[in-house]
């Protein structure tokens, strides 16, 4: 199995990025009625749902589609490590992880850009962690070796 290019896993999803910011706002639309900004149950409720929209596009199309739009139109597949089709079990995980993941990084850059002047330590590691799949062979990110997932060539 030929594994993908870090600059066709971007490609990828910033073609996917588009197409979610197109559905979240149709489908935040029916909640713009209420007043969120006053309500902080309906604040969270929202933020959940908007989390459960994303995380359903992501994982109905790895799991149906062996991936989504943006991964069909750069030619990338998803498989399991085995060469199978992967679960819902593992696409749940796969989406958790590397949300979790790219939060971490986001946050650890931000902090570095707001306090540049002491934290080159922040920045070495949000570097080291983003750039772990350039050293490894199969150029698999964090959430792929915890979902035992794989980004292949088709």
């Amino acid at each position: 199995m030929k594994c993908i290019s870090i600059w066709r896993r971007v490609a990828s999803l910033l073609y996917d990025t588009v197409l979610i910011i197109a559905l979240v706002i149709i489908m935040y639309m029916p909640l713009l009625s209420f007043d969120i900004e006053g309500n902080t149950v309906l604040k969270i409720t929202a933020q959940i749902y908007v989390y459960l929209i994303i995380q359903y596009f992501f994982v109905w199309f790895w799991v149906n589609g062996n991936g989504t739009l943006g991964m069909k139109s750069w030619k990338v597949k998803i498989l399991d490590t085995s060469g199978n089709k992967i679960t819902y079990k593992k696409a749940i995980i796969r989406f958790n992880v590397s949300l979790i993941y790219f939060l971490i990084v986001g946050f650890l850059i931000f902090i570095y850009y707001k306090y540049s002047e002491t934290n080159y330590f922040l920045l070495a590691l949000s570097s080291i962690v983003t750039l772990v799949p350039l050293i490894r062979k199969d150029r698999r990110f964090l959430h792929d070796i915890i979902s035992k997932t794989i980004l292949i060539k088709i």
